[in-house]
């Protein structure tokens, strides 16, 4: 596992997530990348049915505004209700997971 990593854009601040190759904000082209541990859960879902995995139970993805301001798409372990704190990580097949804290 490995940490999420977010980008600051050194020239004027902006924090984003995915990498960009240009600011939106400012047009700027250095960024410095900072690792987004936590994060709140702004909304979450279950999906019950999804094609091609019938037996593999429910996937549980909820967005999470990391503390440093990006809003990611994470995997869950188990249903996890808006306002909870949970922990971000990267796994080796680039999942972002969320565990709650």
């Amino acid at each position: 596992m490995s940490p999420l990593e977010v980008f600051r854009c050194n020239a004027c601040g902006t924090t984003l997530f995915p990498a960009r190759y240009f600011c939106p904000s400012c047009g700027g082209a250095q960024f410095t990348a900072l690792a987004a541990t936590r994060g709140t859960v702004v909304a979450a879902t279950a999906v019950l049915h999804r094609v091609g995995a019938q037996a593999s139970g429910d996937l549980h993805l909820a967005s999470v505004a990391t503390d440093l301001g990006p809003t990611v798409i994470a995997r869950l372990d188990t249903a996890i209700a808006a306002g909870a704190t949970v922990a971000l990580e990267v796994d080796e097949t680039q999942r972002i997971l969320a565990h709650p804290l």
